[in-house]
């Protein structure tokens, strides 16, 4: 059952991920009140009663207002995610309903159109039951409703819409809901409560999510306005023929939800973007970023960069004297995004920091700092790291590796190549690991490429990754630039690469060009 129900969710979220949606929902919202419009004016008011025009009327108008809240929700691209999605789908599906509920009175009593007739009240029946089931996910999500019992009561408003949609379908072939006669007059058939059993579940769910929903009063106070108020229409409306305003009355729950539980979701999400703008520029400043480094020390020219997937990352690096001769380099990148990921990236670049000042070899520092954050991790995060100490009178490099990118050398007079060397464990994963030292020794002209493998495993609109062959080749193309150039050729070619997909990972870099003591 579990696994069922993670697999439906799995699906739903697939929702959050589609950045088309909502400007797709605005411009069908937008056509089929403009639509609607055009069609009531070639029809005319000629033989309509006076009721039906008032339901008419009020289906354009809600329509009309279904399109001004999708377009609320296209200002703020940032601020979109699943529950959007979901927010936007019910206003197009009721949008939708409300057209073919017009459609429905303008072909009434045709019998030229009543084919018409027919497949518009089909539509409008399927749209009932879709649209109870959107209500009810947003309900869901509004008020966080993500229990084991609420995951099973999920499951089975999600099984029980397929056989209301099939049921709808039947009368194509057989009057189950109503039929349409011989002088194109719509009539509800002997069994047209059968059509209201989805809703009574859906609504038996809701009330029982709404009673045990741990959310504040003012949401389920909201909640339960937003079922009573189709359900108050639905019993004046049910026996005055021509006066369907259900949809109209949906339309005004939908309002109340934007008014309350939308706007105000979007007045956080606006102080958590403020908030996350100041941890940028906190994360930002915990980079060294004065280029170019130490000017006066001509052995050496090295530059670096990190541009976050999200507001703020999980990569990091860092570079700064030991002492007169030495030189310590580090790259790392932290398991997870968004804000865990940075305070665990903080702490991580601390600890190294503080451990390579005491005069500790390179193994010797992952080894302590993984002693010291696997003391008191519960979170059981992690970090890959490559750390290297430079002498700057020999080039000689002393690097160790916990599970990071293999880094890039390029020799004077060589192309820039992979340096593959066993990895050590990653740092946080395991207590008691050793870190094994690997020397080398960087002639003058000698370039040092490192990096995070947000760079290789960036991908395109194909899923394909960028790889290490067209790594190389862009870092062989420059071969020749200062460090600040080669990294701003790689991300330039990654971009160039992955055009307008979003960025997966983060993409941090340093390049290093020893020069030499005397050069």
């Amino acid at each position: 059952m579990n696994d069922l129900v993670m697999k439906i969710n799995d699906k739903k979220d697939w929702l959050g991920r589609q950045v088309w949606i909502v400007p797709a929902c605005f411009g069908l919202s937008c056509l089929l009140t403009a639509l609607s419009v055009v069609l009531l004016a070639l029809r005319g008011f000629n033989g309509m009663e006076n009721v039906w025009m008032c339901s008419i009327g009020a289906d354009i108008f809600c329509m009309a207002i279904c399109a001004m809240l999708c377009f609320s929700a296209t200002l703020n691209s940032k601020a979109r995610n699943a529950d959007t999605h979901v927010f936007v789908t019910m206003l197009t599906t009721n949008a939708f309903a409300l057209f073919l509920d017009e459609i429905c009175w303008l072909v009434q009593g045709n019998p030229a159109l009543r084919v018409v007739n027919l497949v518009a009240n089909v539509l409008f029946y399927i749209m009932g039951s879709v649209l109870v089931y959107l209500f009810w996910e947003y309900i869901r999500r509004a008020l966080k409703l993500n229990d084991r019992p609420m995951r099973i009561a999920d499951l089975f408003v999600t099984v029980m819409l397929y056989p209301s949609l099939l049921l709808s379908l039947v009368n194509f072939v057989y009057p189950l809901y109503f039929e349409i006669d011989a002088g194109g007059v719509y009539r509800r058939a002997a069994q047209w409560d059968v059509s209201q059993v989805y809703l009574c579940i859906a609504l038996t769910v809701v009330i029982l999510a709404i009673a045990f929903a741990k959310a504040s009063k003012k949401d389920r106070f909201v909640a339960i306005s937003f079922v009573a108020i189709p359900l108050v229409n639905q019993a004046v409306t049910v026996n005055v023929f021509g006066l369907s305003t259900q949809y109209a009355a949906t339309t005004v729950s939908i309002v109340l939800i934007y008014g309350v539980l939308f706007a105000e979701r979007e007045k956080t999400l606006a102080s958590t973007e403020m908030e996350l703008g100041v941890a940028t520029k906190i994360q930002a400043d915990m980079l060294p970023g004065t280029f170019p480094f130490m000017p006066e020390r001509t052995e050496f020219d090295l530059y670096a960069s990190m541009t976050p997937a999200k507001e703020v990352g999980g990569d990091f690096y860092d570079f700064f004297p030991i002492d007169d001769d030495h030189l310590a380099l580090v790259i790392a990148d932290v398991s997870g995004k968004g804000i865990p990921a940075a305070l665990f990236m903080m702490a991580s670049k601390i600890l190294i920091k503080n451990t390579v000042m005491t005069g500790k070899s390179p193994g010797e520092v992952l080894s302590a700092v993984n002693r010291q954050i696997c003391e008191n991790n519960r979170e059981e995060m992690f970090v890959t790291v490559w750390l290297g100490i430079l002498d700057l009178r020999d080039g000689t490099l002393v690097t160790a590796n916990a599970g990071h990118e293999y880094p890039i050398l390029k020799t004077p007079d060589g192309d820039f190549e992979l340096l593959k060397a066993k990895h050590g464990f990653v740092v946080g994963g395991m207590p008691g690991m050793k870190y094994k030292e690997t020397e080398l020794h960087l002639a003058p002209g000698s370039k040092l490429f490192v990096y995070t493998d947000g760079v290789p495993e960036a991908e395109n609109e194909q899923e394909e990754q960028y790889g290490y062959e067209r790594f190389l080749n862009v870092l062989n193309k420059n071969r020749d630039a200062r460090p600040e150039m080669l990294l701003k050729a790689v991300s330039a070619d990654v971009g160039a690469f992955t055009q307008d997909q979003p960025q997966f990972d983060d993409l941090t870099m340093l390049c290093i060009h020893y020069r030499g003591k005397n050069n």
